[in-house]
């Protein structure tokens, strides 16, 4: 994951592997998305918590992480929908 989305999604990453243990515990092989210091779900597919995810929060940023791999899905909706934006 490049830098600025490190930035971007610092406390959902700090939730993450603060609660790591539990969420293994409870979540192996789900999806989890995490807003903020807060797991919102857990989900069977990506699309699911992705989905969920835009539903809730609109095109801002959330997580959506596989419990119990190391790499972390940064999930920026305008990006990973094709939403138009402007720069």
């Amino acid at each position: 994951m490049g830098a600025p989305q490190k930035t971007l999604l610092r406390r959902e990453l700090k939730f993450y592997e603060q609660h790591r243990d539990q969420l293994l515990r409870d979540h192996t092989n789900r999806h989890l998305l995490i807003k903020g210091s807060e797991l919102i779900g857990s989900f069977e597919t990506s699309d699911q918590a992705v989905g969920e995810g835009v539903r809730r929060f609109g095109v801002g940023p959330f997580l959506v992480r596989l419990a119990g791999t190391d790499t972390p899905t940064a999930t920026v909706p305008v990006l990973s929908l094709g939403i138009p934006c402007q720069s």
